[in-house]
């Protein structure tokens, strides 16, 4: 126990000397967490406080680090020479003086493998950089901690240097070597095919910068693109070249924009590896699908510059069952019937008619078609009736049950409109008639007649005292689903309403 030590509250307001050598040397080559746990380690060396505090517990609360992380620092620091480990249960570490470490050097105790390694690296270099105190250090920590090979991690620095130049971070070339690991890279064979397929990268993103017009290097990001494009999404470097062409029509052609463009294709493709040929034939489909659009859009009287993905995806959903003939035929119906012109309208109707299984060009005619000759029934039986209006889904299905069901006679059809003049709800009316005609069996006029005059002339006591009258058909219907012909009754925010019945 030490005779004088720091009271913990005043470590908040006291200063932590720090060695420029540390900055100079050691500090821009350090993994990223390292220098905060280095230092934090100093302030607490430095300050001679100690309460029986699990000092690294600390250090791992305060910097949010989890405990690994921090004694993998350390060790780091300890291969730096600049911290040595003095116990082991529990751990403790000495902070060494760094001017100190530089007179000591060649005196400390020497590491034979760490000091071939280190020997290895500055060969590499030659006389082309000055690598700072750290950096061998990091990269021998690649041979410890992530158990890659000595010769492998030398295949790395030499492909760094021919890909990145020879000012490449070594922070960067860590994550090379994490994504070594990761491929389970851990022989010379695997990692040259590895470096080859890097290299690959590079050429291939400088072509393709070439194509785009674009005269200078590819960036790491870009060669990162490239190995996905080809290695994650099998494209060919043929098919890239050929989606190029698709960036011809933007101002500024980039990686970025190709990428998307390369997603929407593999998105749309079977198969796993393609090449130009896919691209070309997607990319005309692509084409072909886009003027559908146009037509669609030209025909709803919407002018759009970009046919958009998410604007294509809303026509696929639409053309899925009935394809682009039906779209066109139901977009055509809303601008004829519809006062709003939309999408959605286009969109709805086209599930109202897939509701009544009508997914085809040829059945949708046939509806339209007895749709229209229910209607102008409909429309002569309101003249009758001197009423109008009238074409609703709800009086065609009446129209139908009459004709269909109950066959009832034309005259009889007609006689029950005469009867119905001056109802608020002429259709609803004729329907109680015929639902009563039908009930007797009733099949003439004369017939009818009687049995409506017997019916008006029946004593009002009679008529109280007759039994509760049966649930007619109109009275059976909960709700009511939307129709085409209604469009010119209906505001949007109506149908709207209509379609969630």
């Amino acid at each position: 126990m030490s005779a004088f030590e720091t009271a913990r509250a005043s470590l908040m307001w006291d200063a932590t000397p720090v060695s420029n050598a540390f900055l100079c040397e050691f500090m821009p080559a350090a993994p990223e967490g390292h220098v905060k746990v280095y230092l934090y380690g100093l302030m607490w060396a430095r300050s001679g406080f100690s309460d029986g505090t699990d000092q690294l517990e600390d250090m791992s609360q305060v910097l949010g680090m989890d405990r690994d992380e921090i004694e993998r620092a350390l060790r780091y620091w300890e291969r730096c020479r600049l911290v040595e480990r003095i116990q082991d249960l529990p751990p403790r570490y000495r902070f060494v003086s760094v001017p100190m470490v530089h007179l000591q050097r060649e005196q400390l105790p020497h590491d034979d493998d760490y000091e071939a390694f280190a020997q290895a690296v500055y060969a590499a270099f030659g006389d082309r950089r000055k690598l700072h105190g750290g950096e061998t250090v990091l990269a021998f920590e690649w041979v410890e901690q992530y158990k890659l090979p000595a010769e492998v991690v030398l295949m790395l620095i030499q492909h760094m240097i021919a890909t990145r130049g020879v000012k490449f971070s070594f922070k960067e070339a860590e994550k090379v070597a994490i994504d070594l690991c990761e491929e389970k890279a851990f022989t010379v064979e695997a990692a040259e095919a590895y470096f080859n397929r890097s290299a690959a990268a590079k050429k291939g993103a400088r072509k393709v910068l070439t194509h785009l017009g674009l005269k200078r290097s590819p960036t790491n990001d870009e060669m990162d693109l490239y190995s996905k494009w080809t290695i994650d999404w099998g494209f060919n470097p043929d098919a890239i070249r050929e989606a190029c062409k698709e960036l011809t029509k933007i101002a500024n052609p980039n990686f970025g924009y190709l990428d998307k463009v390369l997603e929407g294709l593999r998105s749309r493709s079977t198969t796993k590896t393609l090449t130009d040929r896919h691209v070309q034939q997607t990319l005309q489909g692509d084409q072909a699908e886009i003027m559908q659009v146009r037509e669609f859009l030209q025909t709803l009287g919407i002018s759009m510059a970009v046919v958009d993905e998410g604007l294509r995806l809303q026509y696929n959903a639409m053309a899925r069952e009935g394809g682009h003939e039906l779209v066109m035929l139901a977009a055509r119906e809303v601008v004829t019937h519809s006062k709003v012109h939309t999408i959605d309208n286009v969109a709805k109707l086209l599930d109202s008619w897939a509701k009544q299984g009508i997914v085809s060009v040829e059945g949708a005619n046939a509806y339209l078609a007895e749709v229209e000759d229910l209607n102008a029934q409909i429309r002569d039986l309101m003249k009758i009736a001197s009423a109008q209006g009238g074409c609703t889904l709800l009086n065609r299905s009446y129209l139908k049950q009459w004709q269909s069901e109950w066959r009832m006679p034309q005259a009889l059809i007609e006689l029950a409109a005469q009867l119905s003049r001056g109802k608020t709800k002429p259709m609803q009316y004729m329907h109680a008639l015929l639902s009563g005609w039908h009930d007797e069996s009733i099949a003439n006029v004369e017939e009818a007649l009687a049995a409506h005059t017997r019916r008006v002339s029946q004593p009002q006591d009679a008529k109280s005292a007759a039994p509760a009258a049966k649930r007619v058909v109109e009275q059976q219907y909960e709700q009511r689903s939307y129709d085409p012909s209604e469009y010119d009754d209906i505001t949007p925010e109506q149908l709207e309403e209509m379609t969630k019945l």
